[in-house]
């Protein structure tokens, strides 16, 4: 008889976001592919020092591809982080290739947080996941940028135009809703909320909500 083993099934996040049960029964989250945007950049990058080259501009075509690469390596890094949940307990780490880096042991989750940032101007917001843990450190799990009447997107961890290089999701409902207590839940984009529900049915953990009034709205066309 042949090995009848099966990769573990994956299921795909309104975010994005991929999970999936290891051998041990943890839950794997790993965020949004970085593929898309790293060929925006890649293919913009590689015809533009074709041209220059056609004008015999080798420095400006080394240039440029420098820094694509460097764009690149960044958008490859943030695209490898994953969180690995187990009973009460959750341990970011990297994924390369099929192998997982972690960096220490696994942390005992308190609750998940729920943060809204209110953009000056009413711009609009920034909701983010995270994770505290027993000594009061956060893990930020999934961010996402609302631009008001136009967008929202997982944020890429870049500024710049690289702050709307993430993928669009569904749109936060009310973006500029104040509130820092179970309403602020349905005024999220649905990307947000699913994954900030998964956390605490996996962690078996109080949700917590925060907002705060000024934040830093990113920079963006």
């Amino acid at each position: 008889m042949g090995d009848q083993s099966q990769e573990p099934a994956t299921t795909w996040l309104l975010s994005l976001y991929r999970t999936q049960r290891d051998a041990s029964g943890d839950l794997v989250i790993s965020v949004a592919s970085p593929l898309g945007p790293i060929l925006g950049c890649a293919v913009p990058a590689a015809f533009g020092a074709l041209v220059t080259l056609t004008f015999r501009a080798a420095g400006a075509s080394a240039l440029l591809v420098l820094f694509a690469a460097m764009v690149i390596g960044v958008l490859a890094y943030n695209g490898s982080r994953i969180w690995i949940c187990g009973p009460g307990t959750i341990q970011p780490a990297r994924a390369f290739w099929g192998a997982r880096l972690r960096s220490g042991a696994p942390r005992t989750a308190r609750s998940v947080v729920l943060r809204r940032e209110l953009w000056r101007a009413d711009a609009g917001s920034t909701d983010t996941v995270f994770v505290a843990d027993d000594s009061s450190h956060r893990f930020k799990v999934l961010s996402v940028h609302n631009w008001v009447g136009r967008e929202s997107r997982v944020a890429s961890g870049g500024m710049g135009s690289l702050a709307r290089s993430g993928p669009v999701v569904i749109s936060a409902a009310s973006p500029l809703r104040p509130w820092a207590n179970e309403t602020l839940m349905p005024a999220v984009s649905e990307a947000v909320s699913e994954l900030a529900e998964i956390l605490q049915q996996e962690l078996a953990v109080p949700l917590v909500y925060e907002c705060v009034q000024i934040g830093a709205k990113p920079r963006g066309r």
